[in-house]
């Protein structure tokens, strides 16, 4: 296989998992923002900078 064949293979894997990455993320931040532990995590959880790439990646996705 062609590094250039690989390439699209795995973009195309990833365009496939696009709708479950998306869907996943929105999950996680739900739970994260919910006020059960938003009461309790809040500060702690706005540190993560993967939280933030998390929220940035659903407004690439969503163009919201």
């Amino acid at each position: 296989m062609s590094e250039h064949s690989a390439k699209n293979d795995a973009n195309a894997r990833l365009i496939a998992a696009d709708p479950d990455l998306l869907e996943a993320l929105r999950g996680i931040l739900k739970r994260l923002d919910h006020p059960l532990n938003a009461a309790q995590h809040v500060e702690y959880f706005k540190r993560w900078p993967e939280v933030e790439a998390a929220r940035a990646a659903i407004k690439k996705a969503t163009g919201t």
